[in-house]
């Protein structure tokens, strides 16, 4: 995934990164009861407004797809 214009005010200057932590970032979704950690998170940000939108890397959204599948639930 990548951002080139920001959905927010069109600016094309975007700068993109990595959330970072002291400790692990966790996702936790509302269907399963605990959070799963370890995941990149790949951050773009408008450099005129503000907007930020951020992105799992692909094998974090394949461990938290293959949890909710192994629980029945939708994939």
């Amino acid at each position: 995934m990548t951002m080139e214009t920001c959905p927010k005010c069109s600016s094309s200057k975007i700068e993109v990164g990595w959330i970072l932590s002291a400790g692990k970032i966790a996702f936790r979704s509302d269907r399963l009861p605990y959070p799963f950690t370890g995941g990149n998170v790949r951050t773009y940000v408008c450099l005129d407004c503000g907007y930020t939108e951020s992105y799992i890397d692909a094998k974090y959204l394949e461990k938290i797809k293959s949890k909710l599948a192994s629980d029945g639930e939708p994939s």
